[in-house]
């Protein structure tokens, strides 16, 4: 096993949920980089844990996970924020199941009133030399306001979308605090996002579940740069006990743990396609998958047919799978 930073050596719990599942850690000035916000929240749980291993889940019961996780937001982090002037920003469509409006319905004031929220919509392309993304087109709907901003997003990788809202967005209101809560994130991302908050002056606190990825240097599909979310990657940081799980789920490999969310939950069908063959790439062994896990059964005939006019070669890795 590569050397690696566990959360445990970085970082000591803050918080558990009244039931006891659902656990805080705080981490302080990681790795002394002026780079990296000096306190960041790691969120671990079960619901966590099953979205980033179930990278065969999808559609419906993918949703499901993601809204869990912002409801364990809500449950540790809801009395720090009780009291301030708060508004809710998302980033669609990635961020939409993120919403935390049911999440902070359970208790006064949203109980009566909805959290105040705005829609933000951006068109993102690559970079001539496609190895990144650039914001091309921004619409808006909502005000610019709150003592504190609460951006849930699923998944961040580059953390640009996020970066080019808050340029855009300070200069019409400063918050005092921007929240950013993602379900499966990288430290890469969240430093570029800081570095808007420096300019005016704003604390970011980044909350991550369950681990702070760091972004794979090479993609494991074709023209998808900066995308892949890994465990594995040696600068990923988490507990020892998830690792571990995660390594041997992925079965050692720099597997994506979440792929491509808005296809995952809007196109199953092409996501279960583009997992098998991220599996194939990695040579992963379909032996030891749990297909069963998966919501779309791709054992059926019906798949096959999907498989072998996506990819024949495809077809011929995964063949057991229709014997």
């Amino acid at each position: 096993m590569t050397e690696r930073t566990f959360l445990e050596e970085v970082g000591k719990p803050f918080s558990v949920n009244a039931i006891g599942s659902v656990k805080a850690w705080e981490v302080r000035h990681l790795r002394g980089d002026p780079n990296i916000p000096p306190l960041i929240y790691v969120i671990e749980s079960d619901v966590g844990q099953q979205f980033l291993l179930g990278r065969g889940i999808s559609g419906r019961p993918k949703f499901n996970l993601i809204r869990y996780i912002a409801k364990s937001f809500a449950e540790l982090f809801f009395e720090p924020l009780n009291g301030k002037e708060l508004s809710q920003y998302l980033i669609l469509r990635g961020a939409y199941p993120f919403d935390l409006q049911y999440a902070f319905g359970y208790a006064p004031p949203y109980d009566r009133m909805l959290l105040p929220t705005g829609f933000i919509k951006l068109q993102r392309v690559l970079n001539s030399e496609g190895t990144d993304w650039e914001i091309h087109a921004q619409s808006f709907i909502g005000t610019y306001h709150g003592e504190v901003w609460l951006i849930p997003d699923t998944a961040i990788a580059s953390g640009s979308t996020i970066a080019y809202f808050l340029r855009m967005g300070f200069p019409h209101h400063l918050p005092k605090q921007v929240y950013v809560i993602t379900a499966c994130g990288s430290l890469e991302g969240i430093q570029r996002i800081y570095q808007e908050c420096l300019k005016k002056n704003v604390e970011l606190i980044p909350v991550f579940s369950q681990c702070i990825f760091e972004v794979s240097k090479i993609g494991n599909l074709p023209d998808l740069p900066l995308t892949d979310l890994s465990v594995v990657s040696p600068g990923s940081i988490t507990t020892k006990s998830f690792f571990e799980r995660a390594f041997q789920r992925y079965q050692g490999t720099r597997m994506c743990c979440v792929g491509d969310i808005g296809e995952s939950l809007e196109e199953p069908i092409q996501y279960s396609l583009h997992t098998l063959l991220e599996m194939q790439i990695l040579r992963m062994d379909p032996s030891k998958e749990d297909w069963d896990s998966w919501t779309v059964d791709v054992r059926t005939n019906e798949f096959k047919t999907k498989v072998s006019n996506f990819n024949p070669t495809l077809a011929e890795y995964f063949k057991d799978l229709w014997k």
